[in-house]
Order: structure tokens, then sequence, then C-alpha cells
């Protein structure tokens, strides 16, 4: 995958504004301009005046709308973690199965809108900023569990039973050690959370079956003090790490990536939009989110594989797409988010596309829904298969949509 860079959107900033300084006509004579026409000269040999962007106002609205949208997703990923974080806490203080098992669903909630939250990827903003986007720390994967924990087979491995490279467990030391010397080497973030709770999924008729004692001094496992020392840290990781994203999309804070992506020009943020969706439906959730596992029948390149949560987090992830392009987010409260969306926008310059996708969505989702549950079963199961495989195409057949819905704006990849 070849996401856009900021240098090279400042090459591209930089030419749509030297086109508009070189040649501020329409069907310009100019063979440099992007609307360069052989047959643009009049008689006296000037050219044609050129005549404002009908649509910017809607364009600016549609970015205003993708604001809040991802302010309203990411505050609510952050206050469910804020939750996630209390409950671990609560049960590394007390660890018994009832303060076990309400860490576990808080997890599961948190999941939820941070699901949703997918689709603000791939635009080279706060989340994945080459720079300083926090998404590494967030929700890499897939996930070497042994990097951080004992496995089936071997006892003393992981970062928590290292204790001679590792003899205190710290924010800083996990988060260096976070995809040091491979991707799969993944030390925070949700999967992290995610194994430390639920351990290694070993069944075909469960998820992962940690036991509680595994923090209980004594109980099982060794190293149960500094097994639950690596759970807080890593909830404190996530917490600071969805803080800086929620922060940057906030109204309320001046100078921030909101800022910037409101004053952004509208053909680079529309086409940032659009490689968002272009994205996450084909090459990221139909592709190594879903066909990966698909094909290689395994559950390891599943996404959340030790709580058998995939299913969840497929669904969650196409309706973040389908957010985007309506332009709306029910947030946790119920209280839909909405404004003028991509949808209307589409609406106004190729309603073909805009129908197609809209019907689209509606049926990525129907075939999303019929997939077996655990999606760790329905790779597997000849019977399912065919359903994983309905769903990856109905998700490409978004991306070929999504490509003639942007070609309508002069926008290609």
């Amino acid at each position: 995958m070849k996401l856009i860079s900021r240098n090279i959107l400042f090459i591209l900033a930089c030419g749509i504004l030297f086109t508009f300084a070189s040649c501020k006509k329409k069907g310009c004579t100019d063979p440099t301009a992007t609307n360069y026409s052989s047959e643009a000269e009049k008689d006296d040999g000037s050219c044609i005046e050129a005549t404002s962007d009908p649509l910017a106002s809607q364009k600016q609205q549609v970015k205003e709308t993708y604001a809040s949208l991802a302010f309203a997703a990411y505050s609510d990923s952050y206050n469910q973690a804020l939750l996630l974080q209390n409950a671990i806490n609560t049960f590394v203080a007390n660890p018994d199965q009832m303060n076990f098992d309400l860490a576990k669903q808080a997890w599961l909630d948190a999941r939820e809108p941070y699901g949703q939250t997918e689709i603000f990827r791939f635009i080279e903003g706060p989340i994945d900023n080459s720079s300083d986007g926090p998404e590494g720390l967030i929700n890499a994967w897939p996930m070497d569990e042994a990097y951080v924990d004992y496995v089936d087979g071997s006892a003393t491995s992981g970062i928590i039973n290292n204790l001679s490279q590792f003899p205190n467990i710290t924010t800083s030391a996990i988060v260096v050690a976070n995809e040091n010397g491979g991707e799969t080497n993944v030390s925070v973030g949700y999967h992290a959370i995610e194994f430390l709770l639920w351990g290694q999924d070993l069944s075909a008729s469960s998820a992962g079956q940690r036991p509680y004692t595994d923090f209980v001094v004594g109980g099982t496992a060794d190293n149960q003090t500094r097994r639950g020392e690596y759970l807080i840290v890593c909830a404190d990781v996530l917490i600071q790490s969805l803080e800086q994203v929620k922060d940057a999309w906030d109204p309320a804070i001046s100078n921030n990536y909101r800022t910037e992506w409101l004053a952004m020009d509208n053909y680079i943020a529309l086409r940032k939009m659009f490689n968002s969706i272009r994205v996450m439906a084909g090459f990221e959730l139909s592709g190594e989110r879903m066909y990966t596992a698909y094909d290689n029948m395994d559950q390891e390149d599943e996404h959340s594989c030790f709580s058998d949560n995939t299913h969840r987090d497929i669904a969650l992830n196409s309706l973040g797409i389908e957010n985007l392009f309506l332009g709306q987010y029910i947030d946790i409260n119920g209280t839909e988010i909405s404004g003028f969306s991509l949808s209307d926008l589409v609406e106004l310059e190729n309603p073909t596309s805009n129908a197609e996708m809209i019907q689209q969505l509606d049926d990525t989702k129907a075939k999303i829904d019929l997939m077996y549950t655990p999606f760790d079963q329905a790779i597997v199961l000849p019977a399912e298969r065919p359903k994983v495989l309905d769903a990856v195409n109905a998700l490409i057949n978004e991306e070929t949509i999504i490509l003639s819905a942007a070609s309508s704006f002069d926008i290609s990849f």
C-alpha cells in the first residue's frame, strides 16, 4: 500500500497553485495547465474568463462534516477507553473472576466506537501521520503474542517474563519495544490488552481462556504482578494516544489539525476523503483484514483473534465507510451527528455513482451480517467460506464505485 506522503501532498498543492497562478482562465491555452484546451482562444487570441467553483461552498461543508464526525468518534473512543482503564485498574487491584469479566466486557465496549474511526486513517492526518501519528500504539496487529507473554509450549516467553532485559515494566520501555525488530512485535494497544485479558485462542468453540489467576500472586503462570503492571501500562498508553488524536479534531482547541483541515485546498481534502474510502474498502478491510485470513485459513491473520471479536471489527470498519460517505455518526449516547456529506456532493456531479454507492453500502452490510461467527470458523468451514468471499467482493465493489465517484471531480489515484 502506498499512502500519500506529506511531501507528495505539498508538491500536489504547489502544482495546483501554479496552475491557477499561471492561467486563471477556463479552457486555458497554456499546455501546462490542467484546464488546457486547444479550442479555448477567442478570435482576438485571449482566453475565456474563468468562473469560480460552483461547488466550493458544498465542498467546504463536506470538510466540516468530516471534522465533526472525526471528533465525535474519537471522543467516544477516548471516553470508552477511560472506562476500560478504570476496569483494568479495578481488576489489577482486586483480581477476581467478576472484575476480570468486567474488564473484558469493557474492552469489547471500547472497540465499538474505535472500529468506526478506522475510516479516518489514510489521509496522513493525526492518527497515521508518518512523524508522530500514534496509530501503531493504538491498533497495531497482527501480534506475535510470544513477544509479550507466555504462550502454549513456551512458559517463559515475552517481555513480562524477561526480567533481565526488562527489569521494570515502564511506559517508556514498553513503547520503545513496540514493533521493535518486526511489525508483529506488538507490545501495546488494543490487541496487547486483548491478549493479556483473553490469552491465546486455542479452541474452535470459544475465545481465549486465560484464567484470572494469571494476575493473582501465587496463582497460575509466573510473574503475576508484572503481568498486572503491564496491563496498566498498556491502558495508560492507549489513553494518551487516543487523547492526542481526539484533541487534534477538537473544535475548542486552536491551531490543531482540524484548523489545518478546514483551511485545506478543497481538491486535496476531497482526494484524501475519497482515498480513505478507496483504501479502507479495498486494500485494508477486504484485503488485509479479511481475504488474507480467508486465503490462509489461519486465525492468526484475523484482527481480534484472542477475543473472537473480529466479526465486530469487520462490521464496524464497514460502518465507518458508510458513516463517512453518508455524513453521519451515532454516538454512544444515541445522538446523531450529521452534515452535508460526500454522498450529497457526489449526487450533484454523478447521481448514478451516488445511487450505486448507497445501494452497495446496504448490500455490503447484508453480506457481512450473513457471515458465520466467530470469524476464525467462518474462514475454515466449507459451507461458510463463500459468505466471507461474498463480503470481500462487496467491499471491492465499493472501491470500484468510489473511484468512479472521485473521477467526477477529476480525482484519480
